[in-house]
Order: C-alpha cells, then sequence, then structure tokens
C-alpha cells in the first residue's frame, strides 16, 4: 500500500474515533482513551470479515466507551477499564466469529472437494468395472468362438475320419471285387483251355503237319484276357508239350492276336505271350538255344476278324518244331 492510501486509512479511522467524543468535547483535545479503542471498533466495522459479527458485544462496547467519555475522574478508570474489557470482547468475539465462519466454509469447501473425490471415485470405479466386464465379455466371446472352432475341427476330422473309413472300406470291396473277377477269369480261361484241349485234363495241344514239321496250336483262352499270364491248365498243356519236343531243335513259337486294338499294342502283347510260352518250355526242360519266340500281332490272321468266332480262332499260340 502507498503512503497516500495509508495516511487516506489512518484519517478514516481517526475521524470515526471523533465522532464518539460529544460535541462541547469536539474543539477540545482528544481523548487518547477514546481515540485508541474507537479505532479498535471501527477497524472492526470497516473489515468486511468482521462487520456484521459480535453485534452484542460492540454494542455493549460503544455503550461502555460512551460512559467512559461522560464519566466523572474519579469513575474514569473502572469506566475506561470496562471500555477497554468490552472492546477487547467486542474484538475477540468478532475474530472468534470470523474464524469460526471460515472454518465453516473450509469445512464446506473440503466437503465439497471430499464429495467431488468421491463421485470421480465412484466414476473411475465405474469405468473400471465396465472396462472389467467389456474385457470379460471379450474373453468369453473368443472363448466360445475358440470352443466352436474345435467343434467344428472335431466334426470335419470325424467326418473326413469317416469318409476316410467308407473310402478304405470301399477300397477293399472293389479290391475284393476285382480278385474275385480275376480268379473267376483265370478258372474260366483255365475251363476253356481245357475244353480246347479236349476236355476237363489238359493234353497237347491240338497239331497238324505242315510242310514236315508239326505245328501244335495254344488257343487265346489258354491266357487271362488282355494279358500274358498263363493259366492252369495251358500251362500244364505245354509241360506235356515239353515231353514231346524232347531232344528236337528248331523249335518255332509264333503269336498271334486278333484285330482289336492298336497294331503296336497287339504286336507288344504277342510277343509277351510268345515268351511266356517260351519260358514255361525252357523251365519244363527244352533248352533255350532250341527255341525261338516271335511275336506277330495281327499280322497273320486264319479267320475273319470280322465275326467273334473268327477273332477267337486268330488269337493263338503256335509252336512247330521238326
Amino acid at each position: 500500500m502507498s503512503r497516500s492510501l495509508r495516511g487516506l486509512g489512518l484519517l478514516a479511522l481517526l475521524l470515526a474515533c471523533l465522532a464518539w467524543l460529544p460535541p462541547a468535547q469536539a474543539a477540545d483535545t482528544p481523548d487518547a482513551d477514546l481515540v485508541r479503542l474507537g479505532a479498535v471498533l471501527a477497524a472492526l466495522d470497516a473489515d468486511p470479515g468482521t462487520a456484521d459479527r459480535a453485534a452484542l458485544e460492540r454494542y455493549k462496547a460503544r455503550q461502555s466507551l460512551a460512559a467512559l467519555q461522560v464519566a466523572r475522574s474519579r469513575d474514569r478508570p473502572h469506566a475506561l477499564y470496562l471500555a477497554e474489557a468490552w472492546v477487547q470482547a467486542a474484538s475477540d468475539a468478532a475474530q472468534a466469529d470470523a474464524l469460526r465462519a471460515q472454518v465453516l466454509q473450509l469445512d464446506q469447501e473440503r466437503d465439497a472437494i471430499l464429495l467431488e473425490a468421491s463421485r470421480r471415485d465412484a466414476q473411475a470405479a465405474q469405468a473400471d468395472a465396465e472396462r472389467l466386464r467389456t474385457q470379460q465379455m471379450l474373453r468369453d466371446e473368443e472363448s466360445q468362438r475358440q470352443a466352436e472352432a474345435e467343434r467344428i475341427a472335431a466334426d470335419q476330422a470325424a467326418a473326413n475320419t469317416e469318409a476316410a473309413t467308407a473310402q478304405a472300406s470301399q477300397a477293399m470291396k472293389v479290391a475284393d471285387a476285382r480278385a474275385r473277377e480275376a480268379e473267376l477269369a483265370r478258372k474260366q480261361a483255365a475251363l476253356a483251355t481245357g475244353a480246347a484241349l479236349g476236355g476237363a485234363t489238359p493234353g497237347l495241344p491240338p497239331s497238324r503237319r505242315v510242310g514236315g514239321r508239326t505245328i501244335y496250336t495254344l488257343p487265346g483262352t489258354a491266357f487271362g484276357s488282355g494279358g500274358a499270364q498263363l493259366a492252369q491248365a495251358g500251362e500244364d498243356s505245354l509241360i506235356l508239350l515239353a515231353d514231346a519236343l524232347h531232344g528236337k531243335a528248331g523249335i518255332r513259337i509264333e503269336a498271334h492276336t486278333d484285330s482289336q486294338g492298336a497294331d503296336a499294342a497287339n504286336l507288344a502283347l504277342s510277343q509277351k505271350r510268345a515268351d511266356a510260352v517260351r519260358s514255361v518250355l525252357v523251365a519244363a526242360g527244352v533248352p533255350a538255344a532250341r527255341i525261338q519266340a516271335v511275336g506277330k500281332g495281327e499280322a497273320k490272321p486264319v479267320a475273319d476278324n470280322a465275326t467273334a468266332a473268327g477273332r477267337a480262332r486268330n488269337r493263338r499260340v503256335e509252336i512247330s518244331a521238326p
């Protein structure tokens, strides 16, 4: 505060004290005690924090100052004592009341702060609870998705296993059926060969003499359909033939097919059948050096390939010897 403002404040306090003096004394020298005590009351009135507080004590203090103002000399000490006591009481009461108001205000502010803190804590707790609930929901959903995926995978694996089992079972059934078909074909070929060779019991293949050579004819039914594997009856017949060829040289084997299929395939099949007949004869004791095996394919038919009977005659193996 500047000096001018401080001077104005002191002047205002002095004027307030002089207001307590009676008109007769205002022109005389001011009473120092009255001025001092009046200044205290004026300060209480001027302070916004104490202006409206301790009204009763200030009223008593003003009365005591008025009594001090008119007191006779002998009563002055007692009047001054009372005035000082009441002014002090007014000051103390006003200050105490102001402190109580401040304490109350501070308590209210503290309560408001605590309430706001509690509200914020509650909001934070609610936010944490909501976050935890959301996280739990996400975990539950993820667990459900994983469980569903595992269930689908398990169902798929079971379905795959069942399909694989069914396929394996079907494959086994197909293999069994093919084995039965092969066995049936072998038996049919054996029966056919046996019939072609003159009965159920195989004998020498049918023969004829051509130009000083004996030609034995092994029918195509001696082999499995489309293959070079000899049926048992055909193999037995060739073993008997090996005894008839014992000691002979210049043995020639020619295998023939019908015209069904590609030329190259028929030629290769005929060579395989000629080699199969040669192998049986060699195994039965005919020296390999005396045997020549040739596949002719469909080149030398003996019947019309346009008919089934003609094609059956063309499927043959001819073994000739001197």
